[in-house]
């Protein structure tokens, strides 16, 4: 590898770095509003580190970071085992995954400079760390409402309420649709037809759903460092099983059969 690949990979993981340190800090910042504290912290003269928001966050800037790179070797040998498919004749599927097949499809409905999108857009590099961000960010969040069914309630309440033009838009659009469909009969009819379908369906999604209605409670019981802790180390350690599951996927041995001519 000579020196300019050496920087260049270099700056890559700075960035990788900074983006992820910058998305912890918002998490930890967040999670103190939350009432997230910290009693155990560890003084060490003139620095004190606090175990939930130093080294926790260490531990997952770290894990993210092996993400990234493991993910970026499992994309560059599934790049190289698609081009040798393709050069063969075999149309497979190339050995990607369905969510990585849908980030290429995201990304090639982008109208984008052909040289930025063969540099960066198409780069393994950046799809590596593409995926890994918003696997872990969506996770945290996933896990927060968990964690907090109230919170996005509560999100939507404080905004209406702060904003009064925005709730007399929502008023006002929600008048509009109940004066339509009083008006036009067959959309009234429609719309008592499916309030009426979604009454009697209620019983039956309540039963399915008990268990993990009392799963939730259960979590929603915790306290706010137990929260914490729980849906950072799931945000991080859930993509980092499903790319060792895709890396095994893609590392497999394979034999691929040329397809033979048909002799006339």
């Amino acid at each position: 590898m000579s020196s300019k690949d050496k920087l260049k990979d270099f700056c890559y993981v700075t960035a990788f770095l900074i983006i992820v340190i910058l998305i912890e800090f918002s998490i930890i910042q967040f999670s103190i509003l939350m009432g997230v504290s910290d009693s155990l912290t560890i003084n060490l003269g003139i620095f004190t580190i606090s175990p939930l928001f130093h080294i926790l966050p260490i531990i997952v800037v770290l894990v993210l970071t092996l993400n990234w790179l493991y993910l970026k070797e499992a994309l560059t040998l599934a790049s190289y085992r698609k081009k040798r498919t393709e050069k063969i004749g075999k149309k497979g599927k190339g050995g990607k995954i369905k969510i990585l097949r849908k980030i290429d499809e995201f990304f090639s409905k982008i109208k984008l400079p052909e040289s930025f999108r063969e540099k960066v857009i198409e780069n393994n590099i950046f799809k590596g760390a593409f995926a890994t961000l918003i696997f872990f960010f969506s996770l945290f969040l996933i896990a927060y409402l968990v964690v907090y069914p109230d919170l996005l309630y509560k999100f939507t309440y404080s905004i209406l309420n702060s904003n009064p033009s925005l709730l007399g838009f929502v008023i006002a659009i929600r008048n509009l649709a109940f004066s339509i469909g009083q008006t036009l009969s067959p959309l009234g009819w429609i719309a008592s037809s499916i309030d009426n379908g979604l009454k009697s369906a209620a019983p039956g999604f309540r039963n399915a759903f008990e268990g993990f209605g009392s799963l939730v409670k259960a979590l929603a019981s915790l306290d706010a460092n137990s929260k914490y802790i729980l849906c950072q180390n799931l945000a991080a350690w859930i993509p980092a099983l499903a790319i060792i599951m895709y890396h095994r996927y893609v590392s497999r041995p394979r034999i691929i059969k040329a397809k033979r001519r048909r002799k006339r």
